[in-house]
């Protein structure tokens, strides 16, 4: 059961670590100020937008 979950983990050890990414690049932005913060925050949702864009379309 954990060899199959961790399988699972592996497969999507990329996109975990983005998002882990981002999310404390977020942090750190809101303990500067928060104008920083929110900017980081629209900074963020655009990349994960491309990213989910670029995942989803169909290969060429």
């Amino acid at each position: 059961m954990i060899a199959n979950f961790l399988k699972v983990i592996w497969k999507y050890i990329d996109i975990l670590c983005f998002l882990a990414a981002l999310g404390f690049i977020i942090w750190g932005c809101f303990l500067i100020n928060q104008v920083a913060g929110l900017m980081s925050i629209g900074v963020a949702f655009i990349l994960v937008g491309l990213a989910t864009e670029y995942l989803s379309s169909p290969p060429k």
